[in-house]
């Protein structure tokens, strides 16, 4: 699993939880908010290959 595919499955995982929260008025809406910013975080901060370093 690479960086980018765990950010979009976060990132997924989080929208879910998001809905899921909105629909129950859980506290699984603020969970869904920080997993779609942690995903946002590591797609923002991931390192990219320099070639001949």
């Amino acid at each position: 699993m690479t960086v980018r595919t765990l950010a979009f499955a976060l990132m997924a995982l989080g929208l879910v939880l998001l809905v899921l929260g909105w629909l129950t008025v859980s506290p699984a809406g603020f969970v869904g908010v920080t997993l779609i910013a942690l995903g946002i975080a590591l797609l923002w901060t991931r390192r990219t290959p320099r070639h001949g370093r």
